[in-house]
């Protein structure tokens, strides 16, 4: 498991760029170790085409999977993100991910989550 305390934690709408994204990161300016769990707030026929036409993991080095999360699991100041092989591969992580967090973060990070990942 990829292991990190993530400082800064957001969930926003990005209506311009048609995303909604989760994002924790390690620094307060965005840097160090990041995950983000993204998922575009419509598809088109080319999304469903490439079978992108659900949410994507992202990590802070570049590293991209369209699906891919077995289970996840919030606690009050964690979270737990298991990866399926296939996805635990592309992101070069074994397993999945365990992030710390602020725990005034808590309900932004489960809203958040909920509407990505469901």
């Amino acid at each position: 498991m990829r292991r990190f305390k993530a400082s800064a934690v957001t969930a926003v709408e990005l209506v311009d760029m048609n995303t909604f994204a989760v994002i924790l990161a390690e620094k307060l300016d965005g840097s160090g170790m990041r995950l983000e769990i993204q998922k575009a707030l419509s598809f088109d026929e080319q999304d469903q085409r490439l079978g992108q036409d659900t949410y994507c993991v992202s990590t802070d080095e570049g590293a991209t999977c369209y699906g891919g999360v077995a289970s996840w699991a919030l606690k009050p100041d964690s979270l737990e993100v298991w990866l399926d092989a296939r996805a635990a591969e592309a992101l070069g992580v074994q397993h999945g991910f365990v992030v710390e967090f602020p725990t005034e973060t808590l309900s932004i990070l489960k809203e958040g989550l909920e509407r990505v990942l469901s």
